[in-house]
């Protein structure tokens, strides 16, 4: 496992302290090649997707999101071994998660071609000149909305093909979720020694199938997010995957009620007289009860997305007690990709 070295922490402290006061702070690209190419982005978003998955590499990453009136920031370090999985040790939790890259967990990292093809959809992705990120030069793709403005910034390594910084920005401009390196050593091209498996443990296509077993979800959300994943993640749950090809969020739906003794950490809100069970962190965490099932969602997404997502899915008043929380939030982390 990778450790910390105290002298690094405290830079990475500092300039989290920094990112807070100014959002955008990744070496902006050239001005004399500023200006959006007519060429799409989406080749270069593809690379760095496969990059992601044959590549080894190590280093910190930093996730800061900015909502709910104060910013929350995680400081990861990070070590990829293709055909392995990626490991993820959080601090100051000391966390340790495995993240399955071929999983719908891959997300900003390694989108699958799914995703991309959502985001294709919702916006038009253009190349916009080079920039640097944590020393490394960068080339520089825009997702653009319909109206011009500029919905997501993502620096791409010139030399190890990786993503090294993702900025999603709202509709005045400002950043509003950020997750990049702060350190990167990257290793060879490696090929895993086992095929990567297919996202999704249903055919989309099937889906219809599923409310008569039990199961209560919508196809969309607000925000033009869409259902691109389901995955039977193991026996009694159902797992679904939401993105607009930007952000994702990743809902859990399992038979049962809440223990709300075992939320340590989180805090209870009201919510159009629903009680959502809340923890801040960059990865935005919700858990309820509703109709019998436990609702728990992670995601690497906006505050504000996050809200208006969690809204939209099944809600009801549960009268007294919740009795049971099942296996956990925490054992669904490890499907939930970290990096923003």
């Amino acid at each position: 496992m990778i450790r910390l070295p105290a002298t690094l922490l405290l830079t990475v402290v500092m300039l989290l302290g920094l990112v807070a006061g100014s959002p955008a702070h990744a070496t902006p690209p050239d001005e004399s090649d500023s200006s959006e190419s007519e060429d799409t982005g989406l080749h270069l978003l593809r690379e760095a997707a496969i990059a992601g998955r044959i590549r080894e590499y190590s280093g910190t990453q930093y996730v800061t999101a900015w909502g709910r009136s104060r910013s929350v920031s995680s400081v990861l370090e990070v070590r990829n071994v293709p055909g392995e999985g990626l490991t993820v040790h959080a601090q100051p939790s000391g966390q340790v998660q495995k993240v399955d890259l071929g999983t719908p967990a891959g997300g900003m990292t390694s989108p699958s071609e799914t995703m991309l093809e959502v985001l294709a959809r919702n916006y038009r992705v253009v190349t916009a000149g080079e920039g640097r990120v944590c020393g490394r030069p960068a080339r520089l793709v825009q997702a653009v909305r319909a109206d011009g403005t500029v919905a997501a910034r993502y620096w791409l390594d010139v030399v190890g093909g990786l993503m090294l910084r993702r900025e999603l920005l709202d509709d005045h401009g400002r950043v509003v979720h950020a997750g990049a390196f702060v350190d990167l050593t990257v290793g060879p091209t490696r090929r895993a020694t086992a095929p990567v498996p297919a996202v999704g443990g249903f055919d989309l296509a099937e889906l219809s199938a599923l409310p008569a077993r039990g199961w209560r979800f919508p196809e969309t959300l607000p925000g033009r997010l869409e259902l691109f994943a389901a995955h039977d993640a193991s026996p009694g749950y159902l797992y679904l995957g939401y993105s607009d090809g930007l952000s994702i969020v990743s809902v859990f739906i399992q038979p049962g009620m809440l223990d709300e003794e075992r939320l340590d950490g989180w805090h209870a809100q009201q919510r159009n007289g629903h009680t959502i069970w809340i923890r801040d962190s960059a990865e935005q965490e919700a858990i309820w009860a509703s109709g019998g099932h436990v609702y728990t969602v992670f995601a690497d997404a906006p505050a504000d997305v996050v809200d208006v997502a969690v809204a939209a899915l099944p809600h009801e008043p549960v009268p007294g007690l919740w009795t049971r929380l099942g296996r956990g939030a925490s054992r669904l982390l490890s499907w939930v990709n970290p990096f923003g």
